[in-house]
């Protein structure tokens, strides 16, 4: 309704001045109601209101919406709790159970509470108090607090006899205020002992009340059965008025003692309180008649706490200052609540919805009436939508305003209501009226008390981003928002107003600014901006220089205040550089000297006046005499300069002045010398008399000093005279003419008589105390008798005065320069003759230097404008990263999307998964050049876009894959560099140059290339930690490259180029490496040093420090794990790759893989049948026999006369660059090279891959074609679909047009295809084949008389070794080599020099594994034959939620052999740690298990801590064991939080609160890196597991990404690192993926659905080659249809299957998913086509998880009857278990003792 409403003003708000008011007010109802509340969902529809329809055009709402966001998150006053019960009916309240002992010695109770303001009302019969709290045992004894109808606070204990008030007449409540009550009764320490009561109110204490006892308590108390909360409570029933009793004293001073019964021991009657507090003591029964019948709060009530002990005042203060919404305060508050749990009787909250939860561990759950209230602050709410980042597109908007715009009308101002507006608010309803400095306040209440958005807006780069927004905005606004900008210092926008602004800013926090906005920040920014070729188009010449002008103000107010020699250097490397000579003279000449001259001249007196003070009688007479030389130097310089310049005469000259005269008491001493003195005194106080210092200063002079010389007298006279007539003719007579006549009363009083005034001064007016004279002289001044008198006998006899006296310092001046000239003259001649050397020298002392410094002020300013560069492009990268987050189809904006391959690997090295291809090109240009249609092709680097596969600059500081992993051993040790070294970081698409440094902890790359000053970068940067594997690289052939793989999947491939020296030189203290490198030359390479010492730095993990891929090959044991069928015929071959050198980073190295299959035409495809299979002992050019014998002629008749090149079968290779790009043209960023490669254009349609039986065809006839496969025809259907749609030409026979590749005839799409086609390389005639072709490209026959036998020969640039391209001197010749090797292909390194072995057949394993039987059976392998055995006593009657055996658990040396661990968890939070052996070959049933003997036990059973959330399902979804058994991470608790539980100890050893709302689902990835959490909040969270030893310890304080995306709860999550895939599921049948290293939306899934009813994602499971299996639920209203749907990695849907059960849990494990139903069934169906792959399994009761063990040996179910469930391939018994004995652990015990329990289970299959 508001957005709608929004709408409708919207378009009538410019058109009608009624609907501008109406609009305004509009805006204040939206604001208010969003204020009160505002969901995630609302915000974000809110949001996208402001999507723009046309680019470039800001959305006509944006105002109206950025104003009614503003009235949201402006709140005033106290801090208002967002959940509450609302017991404002009568009848509403907590029932509390009773309390049948009171654990404690006290009674606390803390809460918050509201009441409106119309529930105060004057106090009248028949009025209700409003009851706090009611605690009464069966006798009517016991506690309350009410709130009376005045609003007052009353705190009650009733004993049998007496009731006793406690009121707080100064506090009223009824304020619609929120407010925290403390309550504390404090008993006596001994029988008729001191009891107390304090009473906090906000934190403070109010009351203090004493209570005394005079009867013994009872020993044992009685139970408190009448207990509520807010409720009417406990019913007094008063007694007719002839049976109530006189009250024993009534008020603060009770006359007598009474008795008072014990209520709690120890507890007992009032004596007195404090002041502010009134007392009353009636009693009992009489209640009702003096404070009303009890009725419910009739308010709102917050969070409420019972204590059974007594609170400190620290306590109370700090569980205030946690604030109404706090939800755990013991955990906020740690240091000072800390040790307040264990004393907590009950605790309930509004958090906690449905009932009335206790969360303390007494169990005591109320009975709530009413209603509990959960609503949703804006600030809160905007962490679920995107963060503060999502309102940057607001401010975007704005700038495309134009200024007229900006503003609203005049009365704008009325947004703020006069009663909410704080003083300072007025300022801010005036820039209001502007829209950027609206979005400025949004942002600032956003950030106001609020850590987690303050957070957000440092680590989302928001602040740098903002920042570069607002420089897109017109300057003219600038004037406008400046008094919004106070966070932000935006020195650079050249804005006068703003300069002005910020100027005040600055000189307020001068420290602060100075230290980042110093002396140099604002030379840089004048040279910027502001310098003399200054081109600002919407700033003139004058306004450049006045801004210039003020900020060279600035520059002289920092350097009045002290300058350093930095500062100093700055100024002078400014002047030497700027080489505009006027603006040095305007800007620096004319403000600095006068600066420096008059400092100089304080500085000087300061000093002379502290020696003087200071001195000693020994030191004494020189610093005298200094002092003397002083004060006639500041006179001689002061009368010469100070006429020119006024300037110089300052204040602190003059103070300083004074007191070196008066110190040396120059006034009063006599003598000729000191006579000179004081007239040089007088002299500088004349000259001072502006000031009334120095006014002050003559007149006290003139009352104790004698004038007896008419020549003084005239001299003095006539110079005040002169300056009191200036005054007055400047108009400046109340400034300096009211301080002038007292002087020149004195002095006119001193010098009358000598004068004779009285004669010639007749009309002179009385200067013995008239009262008029001030008035009376200002006249007579300008009187003919007084101008008169002055000429003709002051003036004449003044200048005489002057000449005598002072005339003799400028002769001894005169006489000064005489000599100085004669001097001069007498030098002359050798200054000539001295001229060339002084030249000489003054060059190289002052020419040079000064030239020197301005060239290094022009590289440290180049180089600044360069960063400056960078940083902007960062930061613009940055935000279009941040950006494209935000307009995503789940975002609040929009755009399109386009895709291109990833780098992520899974466990096989598979790159599965597309990612989005933010700069997409469709190549239209190359199209056209292509089919010669004559367009000017313009075609834009590719390497601008390189692998811009998230467009986000790599930070140093975080990369939420690699943060914080390193050991906790080395976190504490300091970081120190280890080596560096230039090489090139080689990717698929470009070499980087760069440099590689290697740390004691870190690895980083930095990117050197042009691309990088672009802002495109390719730095990196990991703890050594995450490095998983190490293999040494050729490159070019040469042996000159690493590739570093980590554990997580990513690998770089690095190329070093320089040379070292000899081993010795490099390793000396090294002696354990010389045996590594002993075969190597005395000179090798850069590669092998950066190896060494990554050994050197990792001994932890098992790298092998080998140079021979051979040995490498021997000591992995892959080719016995092959030949047994331990792994895969794909995993062997990507493995032999890999030892082999070829990677993806190298297209000319890129894997390579065999062709399979010969046929490609038939309908089906008949694996059994071996006709179908190609020879894989040939080469694939040599299938048929004639290309054979035409192959082998060749070969037989090359002569090459040069004799450089030897025989060769093929000219081309099976694997090279332009092969890899011919089969993954329609896959960018392989579309682009392969446009590059053919010189801007496509290659002709005819020659493309178009079509894959024409492809084998063409190797069959044409003996050239040698390739063979890459890897992604096993793995990788995308690349066989033009997806993006370009124009890859037409045939030009058929005329068809080349789209996707044409598939052969057995495959209907090409999923089918590389399902068949994967089927076939693991099928048994390839895995009997396949070392046939292992050895003609790996192996003996690659090279020698073998490789020739076997027709397998290529070009002889392709081999290593055969080329040396370090011997080749000549550059152009070096580099075309190059070019021929990476065009040509390369062979991988050789790894067999003899035939390799077979693989095992399935009959010959058979065998062998039954001989040896040594490992459990898989039981995916033997369906059929699966057995189930129960296990009972883990949680009896009580649902089993989870059961699980961690993947990586690890063993010391001395405990191998030693049982895992298996977790269980029971729906109540019993968690059990149980041994779990998988096999052993002398049970039965072939498992151990080993039951935790802390289950059985109730004193020795461990539960989570913590209350489940009301209405919260506890399923197997809300916990995740870690890899090593060791931790518990849960959600679903009330307070939204994260908990992470040791197994080993039972306790809680983390909370992390993070999400709005109730956490609902958690998932971890294969590695254990990450932790992914859901939320009802409709957010993600994926979090690191921080690691120890390699073992968890906990998660990362704050979670790595937020994702964003859903519209309804999260309830269903999953995480794969390896292929950088966060999965997440809503109530709304919406399922979104994100990245995890960059948290970036994916694309969103929307499984089909025939019904209309909502549709849920209750389970989602990732296999390991990022199939997405999907479980959906649809309520309908008699049942619930079930049903899963498959995803491939990149979301496409491959099928989906109908359930007739309701699923409860799901994983996928390998190619099968299990399933387990409410139905009780256990289903394992295929993966690929989700059909059943044996018939369900009933478990006859429902089934709560399903888990596989890690070797795929069992399934763990776990039952809602609490038995847990082993599932595996069983065999007859041989034997009976109680007749073995075996030794495990070092001990001997019956089998029956470990397995007991371990029962067959009688299944029976599904009809």
């Amino acid at each position: 309704l508001a957005v709608a409403t929004i709408k409708t003003l919207t378009t009538v708000m410019h058109k009608s001045p009624a609907a501008k008011v109406l609009e305004r007010h509009f805006n204040i109802l939206l604001g208010s109601l969003g204020s009160q509340s505002l969901s995630s969902s609302e915000l974000q529809n809110l949001l996208r209101l402001l999507r723009q329809d046309e680019p470039g055009r800001a959305h006509p709402y944006v105002g109206p919406v950025l104003r009614a966001l503003l009235g949201m998150v402006r709140k005033q006053g106290l801090e208002s709790a967002m959940q509450y019960f609302d017991l404002s009916p009568p009848m509403a309240g907590i029932a509390v159970p009773t309390i049948l002992r009171w654990p404690g010695s006290a009674f606390s109770f803390f809460a918050w509470l509201s009441l409106d303001q119309d529930q105060l009302g004057p106090p009248s019969k028949g009025e209700k108090r409003k009851q706090l709290y009611s605690f009464f045992t069966p006798g009517g004894t016991g506690f309350e607090a009410f709130i009376s109808s005045a609003g007052v606070l009353v705190v009650a204990v009733c004993t049998k006899k007496e009731y006793v008030t406690v009121m707080l007449p100064d506090y009223c409540f009824c304020d619609s205020l929120w407010h925290s009550i403390g309550v504390v009764h404090v008993p006596g320490k001994r029988p008729f002992g001191q009891s107390l009561v304090y009473i906090f109110v906000d934190g403070q204490e109010t009351t203090l009340s004493m209570l005394f006892v005079f009867e013994n308590p009872p020993k044992t108390p009685c139970a408190f059965t009448s207990c509520c909360i807010g409720s009417a409570g406990h019913r007094t029933t008063t007694p007719p008025p002839s049976q109530i009793p006189d009250p024993p004293f009534s008020g603060g001073n009770p006359s007598s003692r009474s008795s008072f019964g014990a209520i709690l021991p120890g507890w007992g009657g009032l004596l007195g309180t404090k002041p502010e507090s009134v007392t009353k003591l009636i009693s009992a029964g009489t209640q009702d008649s003096e404070w009303g019948s009890p009725t419910s709060l009739q308010g709102q009530l917050g969070s409420v706490m019972v204590f059974h002990e007594p609170l400190q005042a620290s306590h109370v203060k700090a569980l205030c200052s946690s604030g109404p919404n706090c939800i755990s305060p013991f955990k906020s508050q740690e240091a000072e609540l800390g040790d307040l749990a264990p004393k907590l009787l009950l605790h309930y909250s509004p958090k906690v919805r449905s009932i009335c939860l206790d969360l303390s561990p007494n169990m005591l759950h109320g009975r709530l009436t009413g209603n509990q209230v959960v609503s949703w602050d804006i600030k809160d709410m905007i962490n679920c939508v995107g963060g503060l980042p999502v309102l940057l597109p607001v401010l975007e908007q704005l700038t495309l305003l134009t200024p007229d715009l900006h503003h609203a009308d005049p009365s704008g101002s009325e947004v703020i209501t006069p009663d909410s507006a704080t003083p300072s608010d007025g300022d801010w309803a005036r820039v209001e009226r502007n829209l950027v400095a609206t979005f400025l306040l949004v942002i600032k209440h956003f950030l106001q008390r609020h850590p987690i958005n303050q957070e957000t807006l440092l680590h989302s780069h928001a602040v740098a981003t903002l920042g570069a927004l607002l420089q897109k905005v017109p300057i003219i606004l600038f004037p406008l928002i400046s008094r919004s900008c106070s966070l932000f210092v935006f020195i650079r926008c050249r804005c006068l107003c703003h300069i002005q602004y910020m100027s005040t800013i600055i000189k307020d926090s001068r420290k602060q600014f100075r230290k980042k906005y110093g002396v140099q920040f604002l030379l840089d920014t004048v040279r910027l901006y502001y310098g003399s070729g200054s081109k600002d188009a919407d700033l003139s010449e004058d306004d450049i220089k006045t801004i210039r002008a003020s900020l060279c103000g600035l520059l002289k107010y920092y350097i009045g205040k002290g300058t350093t020699q930095e500062e100093i250097q700055s100024i002078l490397g400014y002047i030497a550089a700027i080489g505009d000579e006027e603006q040095v003279r305007r800007g620096f000449v004319h403000a600095f000297p006068n600066v420096f001259l008059s400092s100089l001249m304080e500085r000087m007196l300061e000093l002379a006046v502290t020696d003087n003070r200071e001195a000693t009688t020994a030191t004494l007479p020189q610093h005298t005499e200094n002092a003397v030389r002083l004060l006639h130097m500041v006179q001689d310089f002061l009368q010469a300069e100070g006429l020119v310049n006024p300037a110089l005469w300052t204040e602190k000259v003059l103070e300083e002045t004074v007191t070196l005269m008066d110190g040396l008491m120059v006034w009063y001493a006599s003598g000729t010398q000191w006579l000179q003195l004081s007239q040089v005194g007088l002299r500088l106080l004349l000259g001072f008399m502006v000031c009334a210092m120095a006014t002050a200063k003559l007149n006290g002079i003139l009352q104790t000093k004698t004038v007896d010389s008419q020549d003084e007298a005239c001299y003095l006279l006539g110079r005040v005279e002169g300056i009191l007539r200036r005054s007055v003719s400047e108009e400046r007579t109340e400034e300096t003419y009211s301080f002038l006549v007292p002087l020149l009363r004195t002095l006119l009083s001193k010098v009358h008589k000598l004068l004779y005034m009285e004669l010639h001064l007749p009309s002179l007016p009385d200067t013995n105390g008239s009262p008029s004279f001030f008035e009376d002289f200002q006249l007579y001044c300008s009187s003919p008798e007084w101008r008169v008198y002055l000429d003709k006998y002051i003036i004449p006899y003044m200048k005489q005065y002057e000449i005598e006296t002072f005339s003799q310092g400028h002769e001894n001046m005169a006489l000064y320069w005489k000599d100085c000239y004669e001097a001069f003259m007498l030098n002359l001649h050798r200054r000539d003759r001295e001229r060339g050397e002084s030249k000489i020298r003054f060059k190289e002392q002052f020419v040079e230097p000064f030239s020197r410094r301005g060239r290094q002020e022009n590289l440290r300013y180049n180089s600044m404008l360069k960063q400056i560069h960078t940083q902007n492009s960062a930061i613009l990268r940055q935000w279009r990263a941040a950006r494209r987050g935000l307009f995503c189809e789940r975002g609040p904006w929009q755009m399109d999307i386009h895709w291109k391959l990833s780098s992520a690997e899974n466990y096989s090295r598979m790159r599965l998964k597309l990612v989005r291809n933010y700069n997409f090109d469709p190549h239209k240009e190359a199209s056209a050049l292509r089919d010669n249609l004559g367009k000017t092709c313009h075609l834009q680097s590719f390497m601008n876009h390189v692998d811009l596969e998230d467009d986000i600059l790599e930070l140093l500081e975080e990369d939420p894959a690699s943060a914080n992993q390193a050991d906790c051993e080395e976190a504490g040790q300091k970081e120190k560099l280890v080596i560096s070294e230039d090489c090139e970081l080689v990717t698929v698409v470009d070499v980087y140059p760069g440099r590689l440094e290697l740390t004691t902890q870190h690895i980083y790359f930095y990117d050197s290339s042009a691309e990088k000053e672009e802002g495109v970068g390719q730095d990196f940067k990991w703890p050594l930690s995450q490095i998983r594997e190490i293999h040494l690289r050729r490159y070019n052939l040469r042996r000159s490259a690493l590739e570093i793989f980590l554990i997580d999947q990513t690998n770089y491939f690095l190329n070093f180029k320089k040379e070292v020296g000899n081993l010795t030189a490099c390793f000396s203290s090294f002696f354990s490496l010389q045996l590594l490198f002993v075969n190597f030359p005395t000179f090798f390479r850069v590669r092998n040093k950066v190896y060494s010492r990554m050994l050197l730095l990792l001994r932890s993990l098992s790298l092998h420090a080998t140079h021979s891929p051979q040995e490498l090959l021997k000591a992995s044991g892959l080719t016995q794990k092959w030949m047994n069928r331990e792994i895969s015929n794909f995993d062997y071959l990507m493995q032999l790759n890999t030892i082999a050198g070829r990677t993806y980073n190298d297209l000319a190295q890129y894997p390579v893989f065999p062709w399979i299959l010969s046929d490609y035409t038939s309908e089906e495809l008949d694996l059994s049948d071996p006709r179908v299979f190609r020879d894989l002992s040939k080469p694939v050019a040599v299938l048929n026999e004639r290309n054979a014998k035409a192959v082998r002629e060749k070969y037989e008749s090359f002569e090459d006369p040069t004799g450089t090149i030897d025989r060769f079968h093929y000219g081309t290779h099976y694997s090279n660059a332009a092969g890899v790009m011919h089969y993954l043209i329609r896959v960018e960023p392989f579309t682009s090279l392969h446009v590059q490669l053919q010189s801007g254009r496509f290659d002709c349609a005819d020659r493309q891959f178009h079509s894959i039986p024409a492809t084998w065809q063409t190797l069959m006839d044409n003996p050239n074609d040698v390739k063979e496969l890459i890897p992604e025809f096993f793995y990788f259907p995308e690349f066989l679909e033009n997806q993006n749609g370009f124009d890859l030409g037409r045939l030009q026979i058929s005329k068809e047009r080349v789209n996707d590749v044409i598939l052969p005839k057995w495959a209907k799409s090409p999923e089918d295809f590389i399902y068949k086609h994967r089927k076939a390389l693991e099928s048994e005639y390839v895995s009997a084949h396949l070392h046939e072709w292992i050895d003609l490209i790996f192996g003996y026959k690659q090279r020698g008389p073998a490789a020739v036998e076997a027709l397998n020969v290529f070009y002889y640039c392709t081999y290593e070794g055969a080329v040396d391209l370090d011997a080749i001197t000549d550059e152009k010749e070096r580099k075309a080599l190059e070019g021929m090797i990476s065009n040509f292909g390369q062979t991988p390194c050789h790894l067999l020099k003899e035939p390799h072995p077979v693989r095992l057949s399935l009959e010959e394993l058979e065998k062998r594994r039954s001989r040896l039987d040594s490992c459990p059976l898989n039981i995916f392998q033997h369906l059929t034959e699966l057995k189930s055995f129960f296990i009972e006593g883990i949680s009896d009657n009580v649902p089993l939620v989870k059961a699980v055996v961690p993947k990586n658990q690890s063993h010391s040396f001395i405990s191998q052999g030693s049982p895992d661990t298996l977790v269980t968890l029971s729906q109540n939070g019993l968690m059990g740690t149980h041994g779990w052996l998988p096999y052993d070959k002398n049970i039965s049933n072939y498992f151990t298990f080993i039951k935790d003997p802390t289950v059985a036990g109730v004193k020795t059973q461990r539960f989570l801590a913590g209350p489940f959330s009301p209405g919260v399902e506890v399923t197997a979804r809300l916990f995740v064991v870690s890899h090593d058994g060791k931790l518990l991470f849960s959600g679903g608790h009330w307070d939204n939080s994260l908990r992470v539980t040791s197994l080993v100890k039972g306790k809680t050893v983390g909370q992390h609160i993070r999400h709005m709302d109730i956490v609902t689902c958690l998932a971890t990835d294969h590695f254990g890196i990450h932790l992914i959490s859901g939320s009802r909040d409709t957010t993600c969270m994926v979090w690191q597991v921080l690691q120890q030893g390699g073992a968890p310890v906990g998660l990362s304080h704050k979670p790595v990404q937020v994702l964003y995306g859903h519209t309804d709860e999260v309830v269903s999550v999953s995480i794969s690192t390896e292929l950088d895939m966060a999965v997440s599921g809503s109530r709304d049948g919406t399922v979104i993926i994100h990245t995890v290293r960059r948290g970036q939306y994916m694309r969103s899934l929307r499984p089909p659905c025939e019904s209309s009813l909502p549709v849920s994602i209750m389970h989602l499971a990732v296999s390991w080659e990022g199939h997405l299996v999907v479980h959906t639920c649809v309520e309908g209203k008699a049942t619930l249809k079930n049903a899963l749907h498959l995803y491939s990695v990149n979301g496409k849907h491959l099928c989906s299957a109908p359930l007739k059960e309701q699923v409860t849990d799901m994983c996928a494990s390998g190619e099968h998913v299990i399933i387990g139903s409410e139905q009780g069934f256990l289903s394992v169906r295929d993966l690929y086509s989700l059909a059943l792959c044996v018939s369900p399994t009933a478990m006859r009761v429902p089934i709560r998880c399903v888990s596989v063990t890690k070797e795929q040996s069992h399934a763990l179910v776990g039952l809602d009857d609490g038995k847990l469930i082993v599932v595996g391939v069983g065999k007859p018994a041989e034997m009976r278990s109680g007749q073995i004995t075996r030794k495990l652990w070092g001990s001997s015990k019956r089998l029956t003792q470990i397995s007991s329990g371990e029962t067959e289970y009688h299944t029976q299959e599904q009809p």
